[in-house]
């Protein structure tokens, strides 16, 4: 049971690193970030509206995996925001393929809840 809490909190640090780094240079150079969005959305809600909200949401769910309650569902929100960025750029993969490693730790994570059914 100790290993998989060290495993767990070991996870949920690194992801909550991920959301919390995009989120805050999203905040510092939107340029650099907003093109990550498919130009449908950019069409739909103004740039600025979009990474903001965005960056706030991925701010909340890196201080959700941080407080290590239900855990499975912030692995699940996290494999999913990842999957979509997967999805969204795949004519980026140079640059996302980093992101398919992301998802699976965030499926890695919701599993290892499941297991023994604790919140670290």
């Amino acid at each position: 049971m100790k290993k998989e809490r060290v495993v767990s909190f070991l996870l949920r640090i690194g992801l909550a690193s991920v959301f919390g780094y995009a989120a805050i240079a999203a905040f510092l150079d939107p340029i650099s970030w907003v093109g990550y969005f498919p130009k449908f959305i950019r069409d739909m809600i103004p740039e600025h509206t979009l990474l903001t909200l965005f960056s706030i949401g991925e701010l909340i769910l890196a201080a959700w995996l941080l407080w290590g309650r239900y855990v499975f569902f912030a692995g699940i929100l996290s494999a999913s925001v990842m999957l979509g960025i997967i999805i969204s750029n795949l004519t980026l993969l140079d640059v996302v393929f980093r992101d398919i490693a992301i998802f699976f730790s965030s499926i890695a994570l919701s599993y290892l809840d499941t297991q023994d059914h604790y919140h670290a």
